[in-house]
């Protein structure tokens, strides 16, 4: 249709391309090793006795800290849902006092946000598609195993379109356009909607790049509706609340934060109406990831940099009170710790075993790697017709890393291309996540399998796919490509967590609860800070719903302390 944007129409275009992503990491990212314990800078509180966990000791009440500051609100956490609170309560006329112990606000990802409704989504009613609220909000709730809250995530698909369009209208002003991306699964089992809003142009863009593009589009609008009455502290690590007048007070409302700034010093910046709790997740926590998310230690890599997300929000509304969602959380993990691309193809783990159905999603990948490969990686392995293969298979699948961030409606074969140059630059910049060899003995050599084993199962695997059913896993048909021509490929599978989605729990209007479900006044949590709204597993069948959940609750939490808006179910 004519109102779609093309591929040309992508600012900087190569950003767009599997090559770009790969170069960057995840933009604003880096891989990190999961192994080798917290570092330094991001350890927790002190150690607690044998039998508990750090979070269990309450610090002693810090006293004499230097009166600093007063607003309205004082949001701690300047990420995608900090930056996005801080927005939306200044265009309240509420006055606030950001608080970020970076000297930059943070970002993950490529950016995108995933919400069940917007204008750019209407954009595509004529040609039928829209998504079925529905059908998804079940998908979401059974891939949580009916542990989160439906209340909670239904108030997320009925005000997105309302946040998103806010969004819009902020990012269109600064320059930017929006691109719904295709690179959603059309399987029937693990079915995946176009709901990815990815942003791209404009001045933020161009200045701060892809992951902290909106974080910094939502701050530079707190920055002009709020003028004078929005401040931000840089360089400030919060590390009690106030409550009933003493730092982690366990009774009463919550009416402040106590901070160590950059020079060592206790400061102290009081809050009239709210603490928000804007913190982030656990990644960088090892004693949490092992309690509450422990398949996320046996990822290869951590995906992104931000060593600080060691759940400080988590412990410091502890401290006062506060209940936490039951675990295990949720983690968000995605197949491209070593290579940006493996497709549907044979999968062998490093003892040359094939263990699991590849067609599968994004999660399913990434935890059948770890828990039947017995590795946190494994390579996926395809010949010379990979390319024509892959445009096939994205009819019925697809997903992340096997299709690419190419726009809604456009050719698969764009996307293809892009993959192509990735691979080609992984052969030279990346030998060990990239493979290609004019034999299949030659291949075995290069990723260390025997080669009797490797070429027995391909051999195996071949005769699965010439006989149209693969009796060992119950791959879907059309996902089965033999492995017969020249030259020959291998990218290693890797599995890499991206983030933590559980936390403080919370309210519907995100006020935080202690553990009678009564709630703590003054205090809310958002983004990932917060819980309630998954458990088990991370339902990427809205794809980018993370950052959904922290534009959405951003904005919303916004108009609840400002009281301009109520639930519209509730109008």
């Amino acid at each position: 249709m004519s109102e779609k944007i093309t591929r040309k129409d992508f600012i900087k275009g190569a950003a767009a391309s599997a090559v770009a992503v790969a170069a960057l990491g995840l933009t604003g990212c880096s891989s990190t090793p999961a192994t080798g314990g917290t570092p330094d800078s991001a350890k927790g509180t002190p150690t607690a006795a044998a039998t508990g966990h750090s979070w269990d000791v309450v610090p002693t009440a810090i006293t004499g800290a230097s009166a600093k500051g007063s607003a309205d609100v004082v949001i701690v956490g300047g990420g995608y849902s900090g930056a996005c609170a801080a927005a939306s309560c200044a265009e309240q006329g509420l006055s606030v006092i950001l608080i970020e112990k970076d000297d930059t606000l943070n970002g993950h990802g490529v950016g995108g946000t995933g919400v069940v409704e917007s204008r750019e989504l209407g954009k595509y009613a004529k040609e039928g598609y829209k998504i079925d609220k529905e059908i998804n909000l079940e998908r979401w709730v059974n891939t949580c195993g009916g542990r989160c809250r439906e209340s909670l995530v239904a108030k997320m698909f009925r005000e997105g379109g309302h946040c998103m369009n806010w969004l819009l209208d902020i990012a269109e002003a600064d320059g930017a356009k929006c691109i719904i991306t295709a690179n959603a699964s059309n399987s029937v089992v693990h079915k995946e909607e176009h709901s990815y809003h990815w942003l791209v142009g404009g001045k933020a863009y161009d200045k701060y790049g892809m992951a902290l593009a909106v974080p910094y589009l939502l701050y530079q609008y707190a920055q002009k509706v709020g003028g004078t009455n929005f401040t931000t502290a840089w360089n400030t690590a919060a590390v009690q609340l106030i409550r009933g007048g003493a730092g982690n007070g366990t009774s009463g409302k919550v009416t402040g934060v106590i901070c160590k700034d950059k020079d060592g010093k206790y400061v102290q910046y009081d809050a009239k109406k709210a603490v928000i709790l804007s913190t982030g997740d656990i990644s960088y926590d090892d004693e949490m990831l092992k309690t509450y998310a422990p398949i996320a230690m046996s990822v290869m890599s951590r995906l992104c940099n931000d060593a600080g997300n060691v759940g400080d929000g988590h412990k410091m509304a502890k401290w006062v009170g506060a209940a936490w969602q039951d675990g295990p959380w949720p983690t968000m993990m995605h197949p491209q710790a070593g290579a940006m691309f493996h497709g549907p193809f044979l999968f062998l783990n490093q003892k040359g075993e094939r263990f699991m159905n590849e067609g599968t999603w994004v999660q399913g990948k990434c935890v059948g790697i770890m828990h039947n490969g017995h590795d946190s990686y494994a390579w996926s392995i395809f010949d010379s017709h990979w390319k024509e293969q892959t445009i096939e298979s994205i009819k019925t699948g697809g997903g992340m890393f096997w299709d690419n961030f190419r726009p809604f409606g456009s050719d698969p074969s764009d996307g293809v291309e892009s993959f192509a140059k990735t691979i080609d630059k992984g052969l030279t910049d990346s030998p060990n996540n990239y493979k290609r060899c004019d034999t299949l003995e030659e291949l075995a050599d290069a990723v260390g399998i025997d080669r009797s084993t490797f070429t027995d199962v391909v051999k195996h695997y071949n005769e699965l796919c010439a006989a149209g059913e693969d009796t060992d896993f119950y791959k879907e048909k059309q996902f089965l490509f033999p492995i017969k021509d020249g030259p020959f490929y291998a990218t290693r599978v890797g599995a890499g967590l991206l983030g933590v989605v559980g936390g403080v729990h919370i309210s519907d209007d995100f006020e935080v609860l202690d553990e009678k479900n009564a709630v703590i006044e003054g205090l809310y949590a958002i983004g990932n800070c917060s819980g309630d709204a998954y458990a088990y597993d991370y339902p990427i069948n809205i794809q980018g719903n993370s950052h959904g959940r922290c534009l959405i609750e951003g904005k919303l939490i916004g108009e609840h302390i400002g009281g301009q808006r109520i639930d519209s179910a509730k109008v």
